[in-house]
């Protein structure tokens, strides 16, 4: 609470709240003859906004002093005891609080100040005076300054060591420092029971180095794995070619094809960068029977310009397969860069289809059991292994050039001769054994009715089915439709009509030799080979 009399001289929002008291216990008070604030000794000097020393002490009248306006009783708040006056002691100039007393976070508990109540004037931010004296045990409020009720004090506040607080001025006790807030240097550490010290967390950049060196630790693991992995593949075949390298582009790629040509399938895999997935046809058997098919002649190697930073290449070749030239290009690698150079690309993928399935068949001898096939370069020849059956069409072509993709085999399954005959058999022996049924079931598709639409009532038993002439001539020349996708199932095409005699019932009366229009006939058989002996569908 400030005291002020009636003769006070106006003061602003900014004065109230900083002038508060000398420091020494005593409220300021209007000096009307001097036209300023004084307290004992001291005088506000505004321009400043800091008490300072009076060239002559002066000490206001106790008339001058106008009463403090009485504050609102406070419910149930138990008596505060009087303070103890404190001795005079003779003031320090300049003197004030650190920095940091007011800049520290409110404390818990701590209730709204009464009517201009404020803090006195050395609490505004000065520069640290030196060597701060710890507090004493008892602290004493100045005079005429009243704590705000509720207000709580702080715990166990540590004093920075080397600082001397003004002359009669008493620390608070135990005030602690707010957690999280990092002491400047020169403070004392806290002690045994004190706040323990925050945390240091550790900073960004930290984070991402610790992060970045984990990443590239694992990077580095990876790699050694993958080159150790390759070069144990080298060892064996079954990643790497092998370790038997050529020195040069063109002579890799002469010694490929040398080896190839000699039916050496082991040494032309190990001049490969890296085994192909199938090999099932790349075999010195499958080897063998290509070149019987035609031999490989007449290599020609063209060298190609190579600089030292170059780690693939292409070579182009031209050959000979059975006579007839041909030619390719095959790439070449040397990813290491120890001058070790390998084919890349030394075999043909080759498209063959589905269209042999259940046909046995065999490419170069060796059973096919694939859609796509990997093989040498050479001569690729398909067969089948079912007596019913043919080939036609392109049946073996000469792969030569790695980078063809649009090499394919077009050939066309068709009967055999024997199958031909097998077809024709099954199908006149399934249609005489129905035509000489007498029932109104027969089988072939030409089961009869009992009851016609007007009526009239078959008598089974006594059915008589003929084969007319034309549906007879197809029959006796029967050829089979071409044969799309299941090459097993073989389809006829339609025969023709019946002619069906039989005893008829027509009104409750029987009659002979009633003859029938509109009843079904035998359509188009289809064949099945894929089972022993074969047998006969109809539509």
């Amino acid at each position: 609470m400030v005291v002020r009399s009636k003769a006070d001289g106006p003061r602003t929002v900014d004065e109230r709240q900083t002038m508060s008291g000398n420091g020494q216990g005593e409220a300021p008070v209007w000096d009307a003859e001097r036209g300023e604030w004084v307290s004992g000794a001291f005088r506000w000097d505004a321009a400043a906004e800091q008490w300072m020393p009076r060239a002559e002490a002066v000490t206001p009248p106790a008339s001058e002093v106008a009463p403090q306006p009485e504050v609102a009783p406070q419910p149930e708040v138990a008596p505060q005891a009087e303070a103890a006056p404190q001795p005079e002691v003779a003031p320090q100039p300049e003197a004030s609080l650190p920095p940091y007393a007011a800049q520290q976070p409110a404390p818990q508990e701590y209730a709204a100040p009464q009517a201009e109540a404020s803090l006195p004037p050395y609490a505004a931010q000065q520069p640290a005076p030196q060597e701060y004296a710890a507090p004493q045990a008892d602290a004493i409020a100045p005079q005429g300054y009243a704590a705000p009720q509720g207000y709580a004090a702080p715990q166990e506040y540590a004093a920075p060591q080397g600082y001397a607080p003004p002359q009669g001025y008493a620390a608070p006790q135990g005030y602690a420092a707010p957690e999280g807030y990092a002491a400047p240097q020169g403070y004392a550490a806290p002690q045994p029971g004190d706040v323990g010290a925050p945390r240091k967390k550790l900073p960004t950049g930290a984070l991402i180095g610790i992060i970045a060196g984990g990443v590239v630790v694992l990077l580095a693991i990876i790699l050694a794995v993958v080159f150790a992995a390759r070069g144990a593949g080298a060892g064996t075949g079954a990643g790497a070619g092998g370790d038997s390298g050529g020195s040069d582009p063109k002579s890799v790629v002469t010694d490929y094809l040398n080896a190839v040509a000699a039916g050496d399938s082991a040494k032309a895999l190990k001049l490969l960068d890296s085994k192909p997935r199938d090999s099932t046809l790349l075999t010195k058997k499958v080897l063998a029977a290509s070149l019987k098919e035609g031999a490989i002649d007449d290599i020609v190697v063209t060298a190609p310009k190579v600089s030292a930073s170059d780690s693939q290449v292409s070579v182009s070749v031209d050959y000979t397969v059975g006579g007839e030239p041909v030619s390719g290009t095959f790439k070449v690698v040397d990813f290491e860069g120890d001058g070790s150079w390998k084919v890349y690309r030394g075999t043909i993928d080759l498209y063959v289809g589905s269209d042999f399935k259940g046909l046995n068949p065999t490419i170069n001898g060796v059973a096919l059991d694939d859609e796509m096939i990997t093989v040498f370069p050479g001569v690729v020849a398909l067969a089948i292994d079912n007596p019913n059956y043919t080939l036609s069409g392109t049946t073996s072509v000469i792969a030569s050039d790695p980078d063809d993709y649009s090499l394919g085999l077009d050939a066309t399954v068709e009967l055999s001769d024997a199958g031909l005959a097998v077809f024709r058999s099954t199908v006149q022996s399934a249609v005489d054994t129905c035509l000489a049924s007498k029932n109104l079931v027969a089988g072939c598709g030409i089961d009869l009715p009992e009851t016609l639409s007007d009526g009239t009532k078959i008598i089974d038993g006594t059915i008589t089915r003929t084969l007319r002439a034309d549906g007879a001539a197809k029959l006796a020349n029967l050829e089979p439709d071409e044969l799309f996708g299941d090459p097993g199932q073989v389809r006829g095409p339609y025969i023709g009509g019946l002619d069906v005699t039989a005893d008829c019932e027509v009104d409750g009366q029987r009659k002979t030799g009633c003859s029938f229009l509109f009843l079904p006939s035998l359509g188009a058989p289809l064949v099945d080979f894929t089972v022993d002996p074969p047998i006969v569908r109809w539509d």
